[in-house]
Order: structure tokens, then C-alpha cells, then sequence
């Protein structure tokens, strides 16, 4: 049996402890850590490989100007470098266009939208945005714990890969004179099973996220206009 000052202490304790609501609440993403995009943009790249090669084939190349008086050594130098620097370049833009999302990646941010059911405004979405930020510089997806700068970039990001998805997954019409066979029947019933992926996991993982999305989108819209009875 707990003494009065050992209950005393156990309280204190609680009270000390920060609650769930407090650290949802003060979830920092890096729009709260950076200045301005650019700031948060400058830092990404300082912090990627195939950039920092670049310049310092760059700066390599400026210092031996300034050292050297080969110029026949020089411009070659130079010609291969630009070529390097192009095709790190067009790399690089690719890479921070789209980033490296496997399986797993979108599997975890499905079920972060599947758990938390967001609402289209409200604070959930910065919850997922920081930790989907923290999973993808754990497992090497990204080189800096922000990929997304602010929760609206994470919801959309999820928007656009829940539509890249359902484009990319064709169903074949059946063949002309041959709807009717049994074996085309099954054929067609296997391939219109299926709207985002083929991989059964990832199918009822995009399924339930995006009828999680569409509903918290209905919603929004009826509170915005109440007057119109929206469904």
C-alpha cells in the first residue's frame, strides 16, 4: 500500500511527464527550423553527395587556373568536369524532384494516414510529415530528416502518389468474340481486381488510405459550406 507521500510523488511525476496532446501540439517541422525555403533548400543540398562532388570538381578546377599556366591540360580538364558537372546536375534534380520511395516507404506512410485518419487541416498531417521525415533519414531513404518541409507538402505528396498510382495500374478490355469464355471471364475478373497495385499488401494499404482522404475531403468541404447540404 502506497504511503501519502509516495501518491504524493507519483502524481508529481505525471504531472511532470509532457502529454501526448503537448507533443502533438509542438510537433517542428522544418519550415519551424529554417529562416525561408531557400535556407532549407541550400542546407538539403550542402548535405548531397553528388552536389558537394560537384563542387569540389568546381572549385578544383578554378584553383588550377589560378596555380597553373597548362592550358591544354586545363581545358581538358575543364571539358571533362562540365561533363561531370551536367550529369550530376540532371541527377541531382531528379533525385530531389521525386526522392527514393521503396515499398516499405509508402507502406509506412499509408498506414501513418490509415492510423491517424487526418483531417485536410488539422494537425495530424504534421505528425505524419515528422515521421515520415524521421523513417526516411533512418533507413537511408533520405540524406537529411526533412523531406518534407511542411505538412501541406506531405499531404500532397500523398494526393499525387495516390493518383500516380491509380494511373499507372491499366486494366485490358477483354478481346473482341471472346467476352463470353470462361477463361477470359476469370482473366479479366483477376486483372479489374486490383486499382493501385498488383502487390495484394500494397493494394488494401491504398484502398483504405485513400477512402480515409476522400472522406476527411468531403468533410472539410460541408463545414465550408454548410448551406449547400453536401453529401
Amino acid at each position: 500500500m502506497q504511503t501519502p507521500s509516495e501518491t504524493t510523488d507519483v502524481k508529481l511525476d505525471t504531472l511532470n511527464e509532457p502529454s501526448a496532446h503537448l507533443i502533438e501540439e509542438n510537433v517542428a517541422l522544418p519550415e519551424d527550423t529554417f529562416r525561408s525555403y531557400w535556407s532549407y533548400l541550400l542546407y538539403e543540398m550542402a548535405h548531397y553527395k553528388p552536389i558537394i562532388f560537384m563542387t569540389l570538381i568546381t572549385a578544383s578546377l578554378i584553383l588550377s587556373i589560378v596555380l597553373f599556366h597548362d592550358i591544354p591540360g586545363i581545358l581538358t580538364f575543364s571539358v571533362i568536369s562540365l561533363v561531370l558537372s551536367i550529369i550530376i546536375l540532371l541527377i541531382s534534380i531528379g533525385t530531389f524532384a521525386a526522392g527514393t520511395w521503396d515499398k516499405d516507404s509508402k507502406v509506412k506512410l499509408l498506414l501513418e494516414v490509415i492510423a491517424r485518419k487526418p483531417a485536410v487541416e488539422g494537425k495530424e498531417w504534421r505528425i505524419i510529415a515528422r515521421n515520415m521525415n524521421q523513417y526516411l533519414f533512418d533507413h537511408g531513404q533520405w540524406f537529411t530528416p526533412y523531406y518534407f518541409l511542411c505538412e501541406h507538402r506531405c499531404h500532397e505528396f500523398f494526393k499525387s502518389l495516390i493518383e500516380q498510382e491509380r494511373s499507372n495500374t491499366h486494366t485490358s478490355p477483354p478481346t473482341n468474340g471472346a467476352e463470353n469464355t470462361p477463361a477470359n471471364k476469370v482473366s479479366n475478373d483477376v486483372e479489374k481486381s486490383y486499382m493501385f497495385s498488383s502487390d495484394p499488401v500494397l493494394e488494401a494499404y491504398f484502398v483504405k488510405a485513400a477512402e480515409i482522404d476522400k472522406e476527411a475531403q468531403f468533410e472539410y468541404w460541408r463545414k465550408q459550406y454548410p448551406e449547400l447540404d453536401l453529401p
